[in-house]
């Protein structure tokens, strides 16, 4: 009984942290209807308060292999609290999920804010990268990734937009990209040609939008308009209920850590997709890369 009230004290300290007045509906259901549900739905209803925000991408299957209870227990839980589908609950999770993510300046300030000194600034860096990478390379990411590289190796010319804290990102896979594929275009510069630029986008384009929470409203409306044209978009973002997520083709999702500021999940999915994008393109990536090399060299740039 001590640890059902700790838990329960737990949930509900998560709920008033997280959320605001008026928008924890859905976790204060599965904090109120927790002490009358059966022992495996109990410690799923568990699961959902503390993981809400990263449940929502997750199948039923996913979901009850993460909880470590069965899909049975996932339907019935549904029931339970109200809900007709699991496609009803997912909607609430993303409610709950969009009003409660931080910004990036808030990972920012609890970086600062950490000042337990048992362990150097580089070893709690650098155990807290390896949980979140870890908790970035889920099955539905990899499943994702794959569309994602299928796409861009129909498209002929890449188009990139990063604003803010996500500019610096788009770059950076710009410069990547630029030494081997084909076109690319770096969208991310001058934000009031942005949408003359997508109007010209042809069926041989693609738009790779990084957006990480704060969602930017030029990204969003950039997605929208891609989709309204019928272009394609990746999306790369750690916002888990990002607004821009219903119009992209692909919804690359990395891990955001509640303890630290870090892109470093979302430079791997970069890079990542650099590398895949170059292997599938070998016969021609690597000479392309040798030339720029051999260029390098002979202009003195490098050694």
């Amino acid at each position: 009984m001590q640890g059902g009230v700790t838990i329960k004290k737990q949930a509900q300290d998560k709920i008033n942290i997280l959320t605001d007045e008026g928008h924890s509906d859905f976790l204060n259901k599965l904090l109120n209807q927790r002490e009358s549900l059966p022992k495996k739905q109990k410690n799923l209803c568990d699961y959902l308060i503390e993981n809400y925000q990263s449940v929502g991408v997750l199948t039923i299957a996913e979901l009850s292999e993460a909880a470590k209870v069965g899909t049975t227990t996932v339907m019935r839980l549904i029931k339970n609290l109200g809900y007709e589908s699991y496609s009803d609950i997912k909607k609430d999770i993303y409610d709950a999920s969009m009003h409660s993510t931080p910004s990036a300046w808030w990972h920012l300030q609890e970086s600062f804010k950490n000042i337990d000194q048992r362990d150097h600034t580089l070893k709690e860096s650098l155990k807290e990268t390896e949980t979140i990478l870890n908790q970035t390379v889920t099955s539905s990411l990899v499943n994702e990734f794959e569309r994602a590289i299928q796409l861009l190796l129909k498209a002929k010319r890449v188009s990139l937009l990063g604003l803010r804290s996500s500019k610096g990102l788009a770059i950076y896979i710009g410069h990547l990209l630029e030494e081997f594929y084909p076109d690319v275009q770096q969208l991310s510069h001058d934000t009031e040609f942005i949408f003359d630029r997508l109007l010209r986008f042809t069926d041989d384009d693609i738009l790779i939008v990084i957006d990480n929470a704060p969602s930017t409203t030029i990204g969003i409306e950039a997605t929208q308009f891609c989709h309204k044209n019928n272009k394609p978009v990746i999306l790369v973002t750690d916002h888990l209920a990002s607004p821009a997520a219903s119009y992209a083709s692909v919804n690359l999702k990395t891990k955001a850590s509640s303890k630290q500021y870090s892109v470093l999940p979302t430079i791997l999915l970069l890079e990542s997709l650099v590398i895949e994008l170059g292997r599938r393109t070998s016969e021609t990536s690597i000479t392309r890369l040798q030339e720029v090399s051999d260029m390098l060299r002979e202009k003195n740039f490098t050694q």
